[in-house]
C-alpha cells in the first residue's frame, strides 16, 4: 500500500516528463507487490480490479461529496515509482562541532539515473581505502578484546559461549521465560530470558555508557542529559543487545521524541566498533603474517581473526516513508559529526519535501499529519557507509555498513539486484511499525523470513577472507545471535511474532526480550477519552448516551475465528441491522481486515437483498466520491456503507451521513476507534446546527436511538486492553456476560 500523498495539481506537474516510460515500465509490478495477500482459508476473488487508494486530503469535503458528475479518475498514488534523479551541487554544512560536512564535487549535473541504480551509488572510481585505526581507537579494542563485561565482545565474539548456548538450546528447546518485572511509572519493562542476566549495569548514564565501553565521541553527545528511568532502562536493553518491543501508546512525551536517538546511538557503537576490530585485527594478521615469513612463527600456530560475517552491512533500519528517513538520517549525522558528508545534496533532493497535510486540510487527525507530511512516498532502499571521518550516503549496498529502506523499497531491491547483502545483519529496526503493518507487512515478513541473514547461494561472487568470518555465521546461527528492535504506537500479533524470540527470526538467546509498554487503566482508556471530550463538548449528558455495546462470539482458536466471526455476524447482527435499528439508514460497517470486508461484501452482493455501497483501499476516486454521497444522502440502495480499516489510516475521511456503526473487528489502532464514533457526532451536529434555521424541516439525530456495536473474541483481548482498559477488557473477554454496554 503506497504512503505517498498526492500533490495539489500544481506539485504534480513538476515532474519531468522524461520518467513517463520509465513509471509505466514499473508500475504494474509494484502494483502486484503491494496487494493485500488473502489468507489461506479464503477462496474469494475480487469481483473488479482492485486500483490503488489516491492519499490525497480532503481539500474540500462539501464539494467532493455533492458534485459527483464533475469527479474524474485520479492517476493512483503508484504512478510516480519511478524518480529520474538529478545530482547535486557542492554544499556546505555547518555542524555544532565547526566541522565542514562537505558534498562530493565530482557529480555531474543533471545526471539521470535508472530507479534501481538511483539508490545504489557507482564504484568508487579505483579509490581504495587504506584506512589506519586510531591510536586510542586501538587501545580500547585492545581493552575491549578482553573485557567479559562488554556487550558487543559478549554477545558476537566470544565463539565458544555462543556456541555452547546453541547447542544447549537445540538439545532441550527451553521456552522463554519472564525473568523480571519492573515498574517505571506507568510504564512497566517485561524482561524474558533463556538465561540469567550477568547482573546490573549502574544507572547513572556517564557510568552507564562506559560500562558498556560505548565509543567515546559518542559518550560525549550524552553526557550532559539526564534520561529518565524509562528512557535509562531502554538504552540498558539496547547496549545489552536485547530484542526490544517498545509500545509508544501512553508513554512519557520525552520518550517518544528521544527514543530514536538512544537506537542510532546503539546503532552507531555497533558499526564502529566492528569497524574498528576489523581495522586491528587487519593490522594484527598482517604482522603475524611477517612473522612467518621471517619464520618467527610457526604457521601451524596462526591465531584466527574471526570477526565478521559474509558482508558488509551489520545494521537494518526499516521506516514506512522517505520523510521518515530523512529525519533518522539527519539524526544520525548530527550524533556521528563526521568531517564529510557525501551526496547530502542529493539526499535531500530525493527525500526531503516541505509538503504539510495542514495546507489542504488542518481538520485531519495530528497523527494523520505526521505520518504524511513531507516526501511520504514509501519506495526507497538506501546503503551508507562509515569511515573514520567521512559518512557517505548512497554508497553501493554491499559495500554500506547500514541499510536504511521501505520494506517495499527493500524488497524489490533485493529482487533486482539479486545481491545477499542481507546475509549478515546484526541489528534490525523496524520502526513507526505500525505504519509498516497497514501499508502491507507482507513485505517485512518476506524479507525478514526469505532475505534477512540468509547465506549467500554463490559464495565466487564474495570478496571476503573466509578465515575471518565467524564460526556461528559459517553454521548459519545468525538468528540465535542477531538483534530485533521495534517501536510502535501499539502492540499487534505480526509484530509480538518477530520481535518475541522467534527462533525462526530471532531468538536472541544470550539477550532474550524486553518489552516496554504502559499498562491502560480504565480512566486512560479511548472509551474514557471519548466520554469526556463528549461530555466537555456538552454532546451527551444525563438524559443523552451514545451507546456501546461489545457483543462476544466464542471462538478458540485463530484458525476458526474467522469463520465463527462471519457466522455471528450473518445470524446475529445483520437481523438487528436490517429489523431492530431506529435509523434505517446511515449504517457504517467497519471492518479492520480486508479479508472480511471481501467476504461479508461478497455474502450481501450474492446471498441477500441488502442495499448497500462499499469503499476500500482499492476503490476509484470516483467510487469513492459516487458512494460516499450516496450514503450521505440516505438512498434506497445505499443506506449501508462497508468501510476498511485501511482506507481509513490512509485518507481519514469524515464521513457524513453516519447514524449506526458496527464493529465487524475491533479497530487495530484505538484513535480509530473514537474518530469512527464521532462520524456518529459530526453528523449530530450538521443537523442540530442546521435545524436551529427557521425554515429547516428535515431530520434530526437523537444519539439515545444510534446503534453502535462491536463485535469481538476473547482473542481480541490485545486491542480491547487499548479502547475499553486492562480490567475492562479482561471482564468483557473472560467474564460470563457475552454482551456489556458502556455510555
Amino acid at each position: 500500500m503506497p504512503s505517498n500523498l498526492a500533490r495539489p495539481e500544481k506539485r504534480q506537474s513538476q515532474g519531468n516528463d522524461a520518467t513517463t516510460s520509465n513509471k509505466k515500465k514499473f508500475k504494474s509490478g509494484r502494483k502486484e507487490l503491494r496487494e493485500v495477500h488473502k489468507g489461506r482459508n479464503s477462496q474469494i476473488q475480487l469481483k473488479e480490479n482492485p486500483q490503488e487508494v489516491d492519499q490525497k486530503p480532503e481539500a474540500d469535503e462539501e464539494e467532493v461529496e455533492e458534485d459527483v458528475s464533475t469527479e474524474t479518475p485520479e492517476i493512483g498514488a503508484y504512478s510516480a515509482l519511478v524518480t529520474l534523479l538529478k545530482s547535486d551541487h557542492p554544499e556546505i554544512v555547518k555542524k555544532k562541532s565547526k566541522k565542514k560536512v562537505v558534498a562530493r564535487e565530482n557529480e555531474a549535473e543533471n545526471e539521470e539515473i535508472p530507479i534501481y541504480e538511483a539508490e545504489e551509488e557507482e564504484e568508487d572510481n579505483g579509490e581504495e581505502e587504506n584506512e589506519e585505526l586510531a591510536d586510542d581507537d586501538k587501545e580500547q579494542d585492545n581493552e575491549d578484546v578482553h573485557n567479559r563485561f562488554d556487550a558487543f565482545n559478549r554477545h558476537f565474539n566470544d565463539e565458544d559461549k555462543i556456541e555452547k548456548e546453541i547447542d544447549a538450546y537445540l538439545r532441550s528447546q527451553p521456552k522463554i521465560k519472564l525473568a523480571e518485572r519492573q515498574q517505571l511509572g506507568k510504564a512497566i519493562k517485561l524482561d524474558y530470558r533463556y538465561i540469567e542476566s550477568d547482573g546490573s549495569a549502574p544507572k547513572n548514564i556517564r557510568k552507564k555508557l562506559k560500562y558498556h565501553n560505548v565509543k567515546q565521541k559518542l559518550q560525549n553527545e550524552f553526557l550532559n542529559r539526564e534520561p529518565t528511568d524509562l528512557e535509562t532502562e531502554l538504552l540498558e536493553s539496547l547496549l545489552n543487545y536485547q530484542n526490544v518491543n517498545f509500545q509508544l501508546l501512553g508513554m512519557p512525551e520525552g520518550v517518544s521524541t528521544k527514543y530514536q536517538e538512544y537506537y542510532l546511538l546503539h546503532c552507531l557503537n555497533h558499526v564502529y566498533k566492528t569497524r574498528d576490530r576489523v581495522l586491528n585485527n587487519n593490522e594484527k594478521k598482517a604482522q603475524v603474517q611477517r612473522h612467518i615469513e621471517e619464520g618467527k612463527l610457526n604457521p601451524a600456530h596462526e591465531p584466527e581473526f574471526r570477526d565478521q560475517g559474509y558482508t558488509r552491512p551489520k545494521v537494518l533500519i526499516l521506516l514506512p516513508t522517505r520523510n521518515f528517513a530523512w529525519e533518522v538520517v539527519n539524526k544520525l549525522i548530527e550524533l556521528s559529526s563526521p568531517d564529510t558528508v557525501e551526496y547530502k545534496t542529493r539526499f535531500k533532493e530525493q527525500y526531503y519535501d516541505a509538503f504539510d497535510v495542514n495546507d489542504l486540510n488542518p481538520k485531519k487527525p495530528v497523527e494523520f499529519k505526521q505520518f504524511f507530511k513531507g516526501n511520504s512516498n514509501d519506495f526507497f532502499c538506501l546503503g551508507i557507509k562509515f569511515t573514520r571521518k567521512t559518512l557517505k550516503l548512497f554508497s553501493k549496498f554491499d559495500q554500506s555498513d547500514m541499510i536504511v529502506a521501505s520494506p517495499l523499497g527493500l524488497r524489490m531491491t533485493l529482487e533486482k539486484t539479486k545481491k545477499p547483502f542481507l546475509s549478515s545483519i546484526e541489528i534490525t529496526v523496524l520502526d513507526k511499525a505500525e505504519g509498516l503493518h497497514m501499508q502491507n507487512w507482507d513485505h517485512v515478513n518476506t524479507v525478514m523470513s526469505q532475505s534477512l541473514n540468509a547465506p549467500p547461494k554463490n559464495f565466487d561472487d564474495l570478496k571476503i577472507d573466509f578465515s575471518r568470518i565467524r564460526m556461528w555465521a559459517i553454521n548459519d546461527h545468525y538468528r540465535y545471535v542477531s538483534q530485533v528492535i521495534g517501536f510502535t504506537k501499539y502492540s499487534f500479533p505480526e509484530l509480538n511474532n518477530v520481535t518475541l524470540s522467534n527462533p525462526k527470526i530471532s531468538a536472541n538467546l544470550l539477550g532474550g526480550t524486553a518489552v516496554f509498554k504502559t499498562i491502560c487503566g480504565d480512566n486512560d482508556s479511548e472509551l474514557a477519552n471519548l466520554k469526556y471530550q463528549l461530555t466537555k463538548m456538552r454532546i451527551i449528558n444525563s438524559q443523552t448516551r451514545l451507546k456501546q455495546v461489545f457483543m462476544r462470539f466464542e471462538a478458540d482458536s485463530l484458525l476458526d475465528e474467522p469463520d465463527k466471526r462471519f457466522a455471528f455476524f450473518k445470524n446475529v447482527l445483520l437481523p438487528q441491522i436490517q429489523h431492530k435499528v431506529s435509523y434505517e439508514s446511515g449504517t457504517l460497517i467497519y471492518f479492520a481486515s480486508y479479508i472480511d470486508y471481501i467476504r461479508v461484501k461478497h455474502y450481501l452482493e450474492k446471498e441477500t437483498s441488502v442495499a448497500f455501497v462499499a469503499i476500500d483501499e482499492y476503490s476509484s476516486q470516483s467510487l469513492l466520491t459516487r458512494n460516499r454521497a450516496l450514503f450521505m444522502k440516505g438512498q434506497s440502495d445505499a443506506k449501508i456503507m462497508l468501510y476498511t480499516e485501511r482506507l481509513h489510516f490512509y485518507k481519514r475521511y469524515d464521513i457524513k451521513g453516519v447514524r449506526n456503526v458496527v464493529f465487524y473487528g475491533i479497530p487495530t489502532d484505538p484513535s480509530f476507534y473514537s474518530e469512527v464514533l464521532k462520524f456518529i457526532v459530526d453528523n449530530k451536529i450538521r443537523l442540530d446546527m442546521a435545524s436551529s434555521k427557521s425554515e429547516y424541516s428535515g431530520d434530526v439525530l437523537d444519539l439515545n436511538l444510534c446503534m453502535v456495536r462491536a463485535m469481538f473474541s476473547k482473542l481480541d483481548m490485545m486491542k480491547l486492553e487499548r479502547i475499553v482498559g486492562s480490567k475492562n477488557s479482561r471482564v468483557l473477554a473472560l467474564g460470563d456476560n457475552e454482551m456489556n454496554e458502556f455510555q
